[in-house]
This record gives C-alpha cells, structure tokens and sequence, in this order.
C-alpha cells in the first residue's frame, strides 16, 4: 500500500518530472486563451452550451490548474531557499546547525548530502581539535626536554670548568624544579664529617616544620623512615596519587609540606651518596616516565660532579708544588708546619713560621696584566728561595702570599730573617722606573708554642695579625 502511494504520489517524483508537471498545470489558462481566439467556437462545442456560467466556470477551473502548478514551484523553490539558508548559517561558523530535508527527490538528497558533509567536517574538526592537543603536549615535552638539555650542559661545563661543589649542587637543585611542574627541590648528602646524611641544599617554599627545625639541623639516618630506607636500598620513589600512602610517608610529606614527591638516589663509586628530589602540592597528580628519566639524569650529573670533587682533593692532597713558582702549595706547608711543630715539642726546640703579603698587588695586577703578575711571583718566589737554608720551607700560600717554616728558630731570630727578606724584595724592585711597578711586601712572625700549639692555630694567628694590621701601613714586619 506504501509503495503503491509513493507511485502515485507527485513528492516520490524526481525535480524534473515535478516541474514538467508545474508547466502544463500553469499553462492551461494560456492555452485555453490561445484556443479561444484561434477557434472561438471549440469551447462551445466542448460544453455544448454558450452560456457565461459554462465560460466562468472553466476559468475557474482553468486558474485552480494554474495554482496548483504554482504551488508545485513554488514548494520546489521553497525548499531550495530552506537549504540554501542552512548552508549560510553554517558557513558562518554554526556548525552545530542541522540540515533536514525529509524529502525522496533531488533536493531530498542534497539535504542529505550536505548534511552528511557537515558530519564529517564536524568529526574532522573534532579530530583536529585531538591532534592540536596531542601536538600541544608533544611541544611542551619538546621544550621541557631542550631546557632540560640546556641546563645539563651549563652543568657539564661548571664541572669541566673545576667549579665549586657547592656552586654545581645549588644550579642543580635550582633546574630541577622544572621537572614535573614542582614547586620544590632539593639534594639530601652524605657528611663524612658526622656521619649522617643533611639538608645540602632546598630551593622552593620551607615547610614550617623545617623552618623551625632550621635546615642545617636536619639530618637523616640510613635505613629509618621513607627517605633512609629508599636511601639503604638505592631505590626511587615515586609518590602522586596512583600510590597507597604509610605513616612513614605521611610524615615525610608533613616534614617537607608537600603531596607528590619524585626522588631518585645519587650514587658515587657504587655508595648511596644522597638523595634528589622534586615535588609539589597538586591534587590528583600523576608523574610521567620522562619526568623520571630526567630527574635521573639530573642525578647522575651530580654523582659525577662529586666524583670530580673527590678526585680534584685527592690530586691536591699528592700535589706539593705550586706550578707556577716552583714553591710548595698550602696544603704541604700545613701539613710540613705540623710535623715540625710536633719534632719542636719532643726536643723541646722552637719552630716558627712567617707570612708574607704582597702589598697591594690586587691593583698591580689590574694595571698590568697577568704576564707581569707571574713575572713579579716568579721574582719574589726566588728571592724568598735563596734567603732560607735547606731545612726551611717555602710555600706559595695564596695569589698573592708566601709562607716560610722556619725550624730550629725563634721568633727574635725570625723577625731578622724577616726583615731581611723584606728589604731585598723592596731592593729588587726599587730600579723599576714606574713607582707603581715597586712592589713592597709586609710580614707577620709567630712561633710555637707561644702563638699556637698546632699549625692551624699559628696560621690563624699570622693570617689575623696582618688582616688587623693592613690599615696601619706597608712594607712592615709584626709579630
């Protein structure tokens, strides 16, 4: 029965055949017109009577034909406009908009077809959308990792440059707050001096539990709580909301004000050295695998700066000379001025020991430059040499100071001695014809045991000595 209607039915028709049938419904009135003036006696036989009645009649009918075609154009036109306005309002950026055409001819398909357009225009859109996200997290893993480069070679260079330990632990501490949005970092070393591992360094917000304990005083023992015991088995911790929290933990997270925490050991020489670690206060945080993999690499560029420290100690330690003057270093002459303190007090013999200071030689060398610097070291380095006997030392014992450990001698006899040296020093360089190039040097005498009993404790008396008396004047002898 459906099918047999939508035979029947003009809707079920194609455009083509719908406007065929348009025309000749509208085109009856002007055919009958034509038909009227070419035969005027057609219409009479047709209806076989001549009234006006019969006339009118077929007009109306005629005009009704008509009409309908018209709507049949019109509803044609209709739709076209319908689709057409619905095309505009989504060109215009609506994409939420619906096309419906419920129609079973050509404007029925292309009601269709556009509609399944914007389908598939609204899932590539939705798509695009996925991908720019995908690509927003790829770049910002991208710069992560770049800035994570950068920083690993400042470090490298901090360390092929010989820095200071304590300057490479603290840029270290300082970058690795940018791994996994942290707010805090931090490195907990081992101290040889007492045995336990403390608070090296923190960057980022103090907890109020570490602000009253002061972070010097903090200290961790290998094995107890959740830092010792991932300490003890060199593991990593990794804490965010994926992890069930213990007590220990909890504890760990009251100590240091935090939720998550990322911490990785350090190890040097196959020894849990330390701990690193970063963190922050995010709710329902999770830490990604190059977030750890980053921070392990941040931890291998700190066991290799210690590693360094501790192999530029012990080269200093069996280095004795001074490479540029060809003099001890400090560390022999302390080490020399302890032995012979110790031989003084079993024989019961004096042991003294002088400092010289170059004076002002810092605004020398910034006249002159560092060729002339090692010139004038290099002089005085000879000077001092060729004053002294074969059981004296002498020591380069800073830029710009000189020691002497002058065994078997007491004071009154080292301040001639010093005193000497200081007057060929002054000799040497009276012939420089620029007054600024005539360098004079000052000098403080102490003696065991009346100014120390150790070689730390007559240094420190030399070394305060010439610091109070500086202001005093130049090219002078003290005691």
């Amino acid at each position: 029965m459906t099918n047999l209607r939508d035979k029947i039915s003009i809707n079920s028709r194609g455009l083509k055949p719908k406007l065929k049938v348009a025309f000749a419904l509208m085109s009856i009135i002007p055919l009958l017109v034509c038909f009227n003036y070419i035969f005027p006696s057609w219409l009479s036989g047709l209806f076989l009577v001549k009234t006006k009645i019969s006339l009118t009649l077929l007009v109306v009918f005629s005009m009704g034909f008509a009409t309908l075609g018209f709507i049949i154009a019109k509803e044609m036109i209709d739709h076209i406009i319908r689709i057409s306005s619905d095309a505009r309002i989504i060109a215009n950026g609506n994409l939420e908009h619906k096309i419906s055409v419920d129609r079973k001819d050509e404007l029925g398909d292309l009601g269709k077809s556009l509609a399944e357009l914007m389908r598939r225009i609204k899932d590539n859109m939705e798509e695009l959308e996925s991908y720019s996200e995908k690509t927003k997290d790829i770049n910002l893993e991208i710069n992560k990792r770049v800035m994570a480069l950068s920083n690993l070679l400042h470090i490298s260079n901090l360390i092929s440059k010989s820095a200071s330990l304590n300057e490479i632990l603290e840029l270290v501490v300082e970058k690795i707050i940018n791994i996994g949005d942290s707010n805090l970092g931090f490195l907990i070393l081992y101290d040889e001096a007492n045995n336990d591992y403390v608070l090296k360094s923190m960057h980022g917000p103090r907890s109020a539990v570490l602000t009253s304990m002061g972070l010097d005083r903090f200290r961790l023992k290998l094995g107890e709580g959740a830092l010792g015991k991932i300490l003890q088995a060199r593991e990593t911790l990794v804490l965010d909301s994926r992890q069930a929290i213990s007590k220990e933990v909890e504890d760990f997270q009251a100590t240091f004000s935090i939720i998550n925490a990322l911490i990785v050991p350090v190890v040097v020489h196959d020894k849990a050295y330390g701990l690193l670690g970063v963190g922050n206060e995010e709710a329902n945080f999770v830490y990604s695998k190059s977030d750890l993999e980053l921070l392990n690499i941040f931890a291998k560029q700190t066991a290799i700066a210690i590693e360094n420290d501790i192999l530029l100690k012990r080269v200093d330690r069996l280095e004795i000379k001074d490479a540029l003057t060809g003099l001890y270093n400090e560390s022999y002459i302390r080490t020399r001025l302890d032995d012979e303190i110790k031989r003084a007090i079993n024989f019961q013999r004096p042991c003294a020991f002088i400092l010289f200071d170059i004076d002002d030689f810092k605004s020398y060398v910034q006249q002159f430059g560092s060729i002339v610097e090692e010139t004038a070291l290099k002089k005085i380095a000879s000077l001092l040499n060729d004053s002294v006997s074969d059981i004296d030392k002498v020591a380069r014992f800073a830029d710009s100071e000189f020691a002497l450990v002058l065994p078997e001698k007491n004071k009154r006899q080292c301040l001639e001695i010093a005193e000497e040296v200081k007057n060929k020093i002054e000799k040497a360089f009276s012939s420089e014809a620029n007054l600024k190039k005539k360098l004079t040097v000052s000098g403080v005498v102490t003696e065991n045991p009346i100014d120390g009993a150790t070689s730390d404790e007559l240094i420190r008396k030399a070394l305060d000595i010439l610091e109070k008396n500086r202001s005093k004047g130049k090219n002078k002898i003290w005691s």
